[in-house]
């Protein structure tokens, strides 16, 4: 288990299966991940499983993490996906399932937690994200948690009949140790108040991370 400040990270189970296919469905969380329209099957949402799994074992460390509270509730998701081994490089996406914890500051904490382990434990030297550019909400935690805009993919996502900007946020291992020396420690508050609005779509769901959680290994919403 990862402990952060309001959340701990467990590596996901097969016994998570039901959850996952929950969240996914719900149009509310769909919403906030930037798919609205988005619907997974159960036999998907397994074999997803299975793939995250198997993700593991040939990784030696988790690629999708639940995300729970300290009295241990599951509220959402992490996946890491789009790995570059060479460039040890990997793709954040992060959902709060849980429309009614939206707001607490889950969302902030679970990703420095996420982003602590990618780096401090698991030796990537890049991560990053992407969200919809109308989503400024995501965008600030992002800076607060240390991501740099690096560019935009322009009409990259299609949303309420028009298409999107998709803003792509980076982050490098060396400017996560220079920030936590500057900080001295990681303090989740300031993170925390912006992700009211519970999508903080660090990827997109229907394609996972914009990446594919509709595919093979991706994930969701923050709040």
């Amino acid at each position: 288990m990862i402990q952060g400040e309001l959340v701990n990270l467990r590596a996901v189970e097969r016994a998570d299966a039901p959850l996952l296919y929950r969240w996914l469905n719900d149009p509310v969380v769909m919403r906030g991940w930037g798919a609205p329209e988005h619907t997974v099957s159960a036999a998907e949402v397994q074999r997803r499983l299975e793939g995250y799994l198997q993700d593991e074992t040939e990784r030696g460390r988790p690629v999708c993490l639940v995300i729970e509270t300290l009295e241990g509730e599951a509220i959402g998701q992490i996946v890491l996906s789009q790995e570059q081994p060479e460039a040890r490089s990997a793709e954040l996406s992060l959902m709060i399932g849980e429309p009614s914890l939206w707001g607490r500051g889950y969302g902030g904490d679970a990703l420095q937690t996420a982003v602590a382990a990618c780096f401090d434990a698991w030796n990537l030297h890049r991560v990053w994200l992407r969200s919809e550019a109308a989503n400024t909400r995501a965008h600030r935690l992002y800076a607060r948690c240390g991501f740099a805009h690096e560019g935009t993919l322009r009409e990259a996502a299609f949303l309420d009949g028009r298409y999107q900007d998709v803003l792509v946020f980076g982050l490098l291992s060396h400017q996560h140790s220079a920030r936590n020396d500057q900080l001295g420690s990681v303090d989740p508050e300031p993170a925390a108040r912006d992700d009211r609005a519970g999508g903080l779509n660090l990827a997109d769901s229907g394609h996972e991370s914009r990446s594919s959680m509709a595919e093979s290994q991706k994930p969701m919403t923050d709040g």
